[in-house]
């Protein structure tokens, strides 16, 4: 559990890589687009928002949610999958929110910090925790 626990943490925390690639990808695209004298439509498409989009909603909600279910099943590192839970519910509340309030996006922005950062501290602390039990079963050095 502990090996799974940390996998979902380093994926969170790739996934959040990927959003911020994304979201530059499609922001520079954007750019280029109207640099070129193309007007933007409803029908206008950067895939750069749609990886975005989908990595934030479907890919690390869900990974989120599970990380905490084993936090509670294995009874490790739940405070910090129950943290990283509550920022990956508030970075998904912004990104909702920024489309009424654009200002928003700043805070969108600096909590994909927290998330990543929660993620990676997350997996740090349960590994810590399980390398002396690791050491332990392997018995004395020779």
């Amino acid at each position: 559990m502990h090996q799974a626990y940390r996998v979902i943490c380093h994926i969170i925390a790739v996934c959040v890589v990927i959003q911020a690639a994304a979201i530059a990808w499609a922001t520079f695209a954007m750019g280029q687009y109207v640099q070129d004298g193309r007007p933007i439509t409803d029908s206008t498409d950067f895939a750069g928002f749609d990886v975005h989009q989908v990595v934030g909603q479907f890919i690390i909600p869900p990974l989120a949610i599970v990380l905490l279910l084993i936090a509670l099943i294995a009874k490790l590192g739940v405070k910090w999958a129950a943290w990283l839970l509550l920022a990956v519910v508030i970075q998904v509340g912004l990104a909702f929110a920024s489309f009424a309030v654009p200002g928003l996006g700043i805070l969108h922005g600096i909590v994909a910090f927290a998330v990543l950062g929660l993620a990676e501290v997350a997996a740090r602390a349960v590994g810590a925790r399980s390398a002396p039990a690791r050491a332990a079963q392997a018995g004395p050095v020779r």
